[in-house]
């Protein structure tokens, strides 16, 4: 995040600067209509124009985000009680086969050892 916000900072540093050594006066046509404003002045409106654009865009994928978050979270909390559920279940069920195979296990040495 603030990688991006260093990176908007010298941009917004080389717009500046552009618009300040063009300052002459140019004459817009759009449709009917004519306008004579400074150059810097149209720059720095198309700057801030291109920005008003993509913000909703940006609100757009933050929410998306937000919720994918959320159903990544809610999955994993999920998980997490599957995998609780099956320790439950299957501890027991996995002591009972160890003191089963430990007791094959002295049984067999104590046949090795005969």
């Amino acid at each position: 995040m603030q990688f991006i916000i260093v990176i908007s900072m010298i941009f917004a540093i080389f717009i500046a600067v552009f618009a300040l050594q063009n300052s002459a006066v140019a004459t817009i046509n759009f449709l009917w209509y004519k306008l004579s404003l400074s150059q810097a002045v149209v720059i720095l409106g198309s700057a801030l124009f291109g920005i008003l654009i993509m913000i909703p865009f940006d609100i757009i994928k933050r929410i998306k985000n937000s919720m994918k978050t959320s159903e990544l979270n809610n999955q994993i909390k999920k998980l997490k009680e599957e995998l609780e559920t099956i320790k439950k279940d299957k501890a027991p069920h996995l002591t009972d086969d160890i003191k089963e195979l430990e007791e094959k296990l002295d049984g067999n040495k104590e046949s090795v050892q005969k």
